[in-house]
């Protein structure tokens, strides 16, 4: 029964997609980006010298989000090391997740790993996965899900942007930060929080009663500092990366939804590459995802303990009760997200839905 429901699922989302141009999308302002179609060069360089590859992303080096990107640089270099110099750029070297996302549409940059929330004001449908309480709570069955056919025909829709959606890397299950604890959901009420351009995260601190407030992830540590913010969301790791346990007396672990990153391809770039170099750069993507994955497994469980260490920052985790509570207060943002996108996004929803259950036998 389970297979054919999918099998249902998966016929519904073609037929949707199909019409994915005119299905009506509610968004927040779109991103910033330059008139006309994307302008990349899908050019060749001269004989005898190497194609580039600018890999950028925010974290730190040594980060999860880092270690991946240096293991897809590695295989890429030693599978066709003699045509192309593969670069890694951390810790916000090429401009923000909104300049990422741009670079990669637009062709500046090649390879960029943002999460899927930053492409809220290019290509919506993506910020799906944003939907809290969606995907499996095991990181070895999200895994699975995001190598399904469900998750390829989201990816497929950012083609037309101009970008190819080449995987989904795992970097943890979010909780908030904040200077109380939020035990019950209620106790979001009035506090207003950091959130990415997703039309699903506004929607989450709205049912929530919280102000959401867009800035870059790389303004969030001071404004957390000067009180501009009350708190926000990301896993233990990326908190204690970026050091907002610092600056915010109490994490409660929620674990409402994935920080997972998308890993972009300039669309030109990639179409002009030689067949052995695409194949390098697929097989380097999906290594780097799961050396992501280990390392975020193996530092949040690190983290957590260097965080506690400080004696400044309490972690709250929830009984089932109390988690209960928060998929309860969230069931609002589950409806929103499924029609947000329209029958399109609708029906890939349900693929999702459908997929996690034939994963996780619910």
């Amino acid at each position: 029964m389970k297979r054919k429901m999918f099998a249902i699922a998966v016929f519904v989302l073609a037929a949707a997609l199909s019409f994915s141009a005119c299905a009506g999308t509610q968004q927040p302002a779109a991103e910033p980006s330059a008139a006309g179609q994307p302008a990349a060069s899908s050019a060749q360089p001269a004989p005898g010298e190497k194609i580039t590859m600018k890999i950028s992303h925010v974290s730190s080096p040594g980060s999860a989000r880092d270690l991946g990107c240096q293991k897809l640089k590695e295989v890429v270099e030693a599978t066709v090391g003699d045509k192309v110099e593969a670069q890694v750029y951390p810790s916000s070297q090429l401009g923000g997740q909104r300049d990422q996302v741009e670079g990669a549409q637009f062709g500046t940059i090649e390879c960029v790993v943002v999460p899927t929330s930053y492409l809220g004001g290019t290509t919506p449908m993506m910020t799906l996965l944003d939907t809290p309480y969606l995907l499996p709570g095991d990181p070895e069955q999200l895994y699975e899900l995001y190598h399904s056919d469900a998750i390829k025909a989201l990816m497929d829709t950012t083609t037309e942007k101009g970008f190819y959606t080449k995987a989904i890397w795992q970097t943890g299950y979010k909780a908030w930060t904040a200077n109380k604890p939020l035990i019950d959901p209620a106790e979001m009420q009035g506090l207003k929080v950091r959130v990415m351009n997703s039309p699903i995260l506004f929607k989450q601190a709205e049912i929530l009663g919280a102000s959401p407030i867009t800035m870059d992830f790389s303004e969030t540590y001071g404004a957390l500092q000067n009180k501009a913010l009350d708190g926000q969301e990301n896993p233990i790791d990326t908190i204690y990366d970026m050091k907002f346990h610092e600056v915010q007396t109490d994490i409660t672990i929620t674990n409402h939804a994935g920080l997972d990153q998308v890993v972009l391809v300039n669309k030109a770039w990639f179409d002009g590459l030689p067949d052995d170099v695409k194949a390098a750069i697929d097989d380097g993507i999906q290594q780097g995802g799961r050396v992501c994955l280990d390392e975020t497994l193996a530092l949040a469980e690190k983290d957590r303990q260097l965080i506690l260490d400080t004696g400044k920052t309490a972690i709250h985790d929830l009984t089932e009760d109390q988690l209960n509570a928060w998929k309860e207060a969230m069931k609002p943002v589950q409806e929103f997200a499924r029609t947000s996108q329209g029958d399109a996004g609708a029906a890939i929803y349900d693929a999702i839905v459908e997929t996690r259950k034939s994963i996780t036998g619910e």
